[in-house]
C-alpha cells in the first residue's frame, strides 16, 4: 500500500476530498455508525480501546487514497514519501527543545477560549495512563497524522504551489481534522512549525518525532499531575509555586526557540520538492 501512495501528488482540490474523507465519511459517519452499533449491542463506547476508535474512522480516508485514479504516471518524476532521509543527528534534541519551547510559548493564544466540558471528558479519557492511550496519543496519532498531513497533503502541494501556500494549507487541514475549535489556534502553529520542518529536511521521521514529542509532553504532565484538568494550561502548572516562575520560564523557552529556530533557518537546505 506504501508504495501506492507514493504515485498521489495532490492538489489543492483532491487535499479537500481526502480532508472530507477524513472529517465527514470517516469522523461524523463512521464514528456515529460505531456509536449506533455500541449502543445497540448494549456496549459503553467511552470504554473502548482508544487505538480502535482513533483507527476505525481514518480507513476510509486511506481506502480513497488506495483507490483513487488521480495519482502521477510517472514513478521516477515523483518525490516519494520520505521515511528515512538522513537528517543531521544534532537537529533531533534542537527539535525536542523548540517543540517543548513552541508548545509553552504559544499557550496563551492557544487557550484563550474555554473548553466544555464535554470536550474535556474526552480528553480525560484520551489523556488516561492506560498503554493503549500512551499507544494511540504517542505513537500512532504522529504515525498516521504526518504520513497524512507532511507525506501526502504537503508532499503535494509542495509540487503543485509553493512552499507558504503548501504550510499554510496544510496547517489549516491539521488544525481542521481535530474537530476541535478549542485546539484549532494551536493545532495550526504546531502544523506550520512541522510543515515548515518537512519542507526543509524531506523527512517524515523528523516530523514523527517533533508529534510524538509534544503529544508525550502533553501526556506525560497528565500522567505525573493527575489532578490537572484537561484545559489546565503551564501557568495552572507552575503558578502554584509563583508566577514569576512561569514568566521566567516563558522567556527562556522563547530565547531559545528563536535561537533555535535562527540556526536550523542557516542549516538546513532551501532546495524546493
Amino acid at each position: 500500500m506504501t508504495k501506492r501512495l507514493q504515485y498521489i501528488l495532490p492538489g489543492l482540490a483532491q487535499c479537500w476530498v481526502i480532508v472530507f474523507f477524513l472529517i465527514a465519511i470517516g469522523g461524523l459517519g463512521v464514528g456515529t455508525l460505531l456509536s449506533i452499533l455500541c449502543n445497540t449491542m448494549g456496549y459503553d463506547m467511552r470504554s473502548l480501546n482508544p487505538l480502535v476508535s482513533y483507527i476505525i474512522p481514518i480507513i476510509p480516508a486511506f481506502a480513497y487514497l488506495f483507490f483513487t485514479k488521480e495519482r502521477a504516471a510517472a514513478p521516477v518524476a515523483i518525490e516519494k514519501p520520505n521515511l528515512g532521509k538522513t537528517t543531521p543527528f544534532i537537529v533531533y534534541p534542537l527539535l525536542a527543545v523548540a517543540t517543548i519551547a513552541l508548545g509553552y510559548v504559544s499557550e496563551p493564544l492557544s487557550s484563550w477560549l474555554p473548553m466544555p466540558d464535554s470536550i474535556k471528558q474526552i480528553f480525560e479519557k484520551i489523556l488516561n495512563d492506560s498503554f493503549w492511550a500512551f499507544i494511540t496519543t504517542v505513537i500512532a496519532a504522529p504515525l498516521v497524522e504526518e504520513f497524512l498531513l507532511r507525506g501526502i497533503i504537503e508532499r503535494g502541494l509542495l509540487k503543485n504551489t509553493t512552499p507558504t501556500n503548501a504550510i499554510v494549507w496544510s496547517s489549516f487541514f491539521f488544525a481542521l481534522i481535530h474537530l476541535n475549535p478549542w485546539q484549532a489556534i494551536g493545532a495550526f502553529i504546531f502544523g506550520a512549525f512541522l510543515g515548515w520542518i518537512y519542507w526543509r529536511t524531506h523527512s517524515l521521521v523528523a516530523c514523527i518525532f517533533i508529534h510524538a514529542i509534544n503529544n508525550g509532553t502533553a501526556y506525560f504532565i497528565q500522567l505525573l499531575n493527575p489532578n490537572l484538568l484537561p484545559d489546565s494550561s503551564y501557568k495552572d502548572l507552575l503558578g502554584s509555586f509563583s508566577d514569576n516562575i512561569y514568566w521566567i520560564v516563558f522567556v527562556i523557552f522563547a530565547v531559545s526557540l528563536a535561537l533555535i529556530l535562527y540556526y536550523l533557518d542557516k542549516r538546513l537546505p532551501k532546495d524546493n520538492f
